[in-house]
């Protein structure tokens, strides 16, 4: 069941997934990127570091007042406040300008105007590419001024226990789109019209955990966008070469490294184009000694194929199981335990930025379990998040994986999860956006 309900401070799934039905923002996840929503319109600067929101005419809450431009400063400020202990604040609005110095000390200017009742004008630190997706998040909708005020789909009329019944808020701009009249939530599994991922995950790096396969009428496979690496720490003398890299990911993963990239990321097909250089032979090291958590329920067989590929290049791993993510995580670092080499560590995407798979591996990521420091590889990346045109962002990254990642070979992709959900006959509507997920401290995806 929801934690909250209050938009700025939600962060575990239910919350999130409740908090997109009961308020709207100025946009909204659809498909592999955001549709207008409160906002009818935006554009930004020929540099994209200022953006400006249009409000559509007539918008009001559930209870009538109008919606206006500076309820979503006010919501903002609020939420970037320290007292207000906002889980995405930090991700979702740190690179307005000045939101940082706020959200540490509570006081500065920040990026953020209401020019007027219906426009909304946001400065940004440089420009991003998906600042259109971060407002579709539950931290940059206007913060509700009055007890039992929604400004989205529904409006809560119970909560009770481990049940909540939302009614449909006649009052939102697009409520003849909105096809339910009332939707009872609860945890039951029976007698129920879908079922949503579990979205849950042990505490530490982002990780994500899926809902089981299940065979049968109703259940779907869906994308995600997020992949199971095994990572080689480069900084041990065993890893150090780059050729032994690579023969260990032509034997025990995907030696062109496409995998990094999930299917459901945009631009994929771009960005793995081209041909990847594959290394076999004999490896150097007697001795590898890897490390994962027995959290992870498929650990134990990838832990076993990629024994018996590296054994029969007379390679020795040792297994080291870890029983929670969180102890895997203090031993993998960054840095790694000094008898590291290899670590069987997932990944799912940040809040959000579709293309970040790519962020895991500048020198100072605080995820680069790999260790692996390239500065011309940081000096792309920087190049590539602040290019706002889509096809000439996805050849920088297609650099990114081609003439950077696989001529090093800091990490393996092992696999792509897939999430499964159940949505009785006759259900209609449902639409999935391997976009529209989340992760914080263990959070996954919606």
């Amino acid at each position: 069941m929801p934690r909250t309900l209050d938009p700025a401070r939600v962060a575990d799934l239910p919350s999130l997934n409740v908090a997109h039905e009961l308020y709207a923002g100025l946009t909204r996840f659809s498909g592999r990127g955001v549709a207008p929503d409160l906002a009818g319109s935006w554009e930004h600067n020929a540099d994209g570091s200022v953006w400006t929101f249009h409000l559509r005419k007539g918008l009001r809450w559930s209870d009538d007042r109008p919606i206006v431009a500076q309820e979503f400063r006010a919501a903002w400020l609020r939420a970037l406040a320290p007292s207000t202990h906002a889980a995405y604040a930090g991700p979702a609005l740190g690179i307005v300008q000045g939101a940082r110095r706020f959200h540490a000390t509570g006081s500065g200017p920040v990026g953020v105007q209401a020019l007027d009742d219906r426009t909304l004008r946001v400065t940004l630190q440089h420009p991003v590419p998906w600042f259109d997706q971060l407002v579709a998040y539950p931290i940059a909708f206007p913060a509700p001024p009055r007890p039992n005020a929604f400004s989205g789909p529904f409006r809560l009329v119970s909560r009770a226990g481990k049940r909540l019944v939302l009614e449909r808020n006649f009052n939102y701009w697009n409520a003849a789109a909105v096809r339910p009249s009332r939707l009872v939530l609860s945890t039951s599994r029976r007698g129920v019209d879908a079922i949503l991922p579990r979205g849950l995950a042990p505490p530490g790096l982002p990780w994500i955990e899926t809902a089981p396969p299940v065979a049968g009428p109703g259940w779907k496979p869906l994308p995600t966008l997020s992949v199971n690496l095994l990572w080689l720490v480069t900084r041990r003398p065993e890893l150090a070469n780059p050729i032994t890299r690579a023969a260990i990911a032509s034997l025990a993963g995907d030696a062109t490294l496409n995998g990094l990239v999930p299917r459901a990321m945009p631009g994929h097909d771009v960005i793995t184009s081209g041909s990847a250089l594959i290394v076999t032979g004999q490896l150097e090291p007697e001795t590898l000694t890897l490390a994962y958590t027995t959290q992870d329920p498929d650990a134990a067989a990838r832990v076993q194929a990629i024994t018996a590929a590296l054994g029969r290049q007379g390679v020795t791993v040792k297994p080291v199981a870890f029983p929670t993510l969180a102890q895997l995580v203090q031993a993998a670092g960054p840095p790694a335990r000094s008898d590291i080499d290899l670590v069987m560590l997932g990944w799912s995407s940040k809040i959000l930025d579709a293309y970040n798979i790519f962020d895991l591996f500048p020198c100072g990521s605080a995820f680069n379990v790999a260790q692996w420091c390239d500065r011309s590889y940081d000096a792309l990346m920087r190049q590539t998040v602040r290019t706002l045109d889509p096809p000439a962002r996805y050849r920088l990254e297609r650099g990114l994986l081609q003439e950077k990642l696989r001529r090093a070979v800091p990490a393996v992709p092992l696999s792509e999860p897939i999430e499964h959900v159940h949505i009785a006959h006759g259900v209609s509507g449902f639409r999935w956006s391997p976009i529209g997920f989340y992760e914080l401290a263990g959070m996954t995806r919606s």
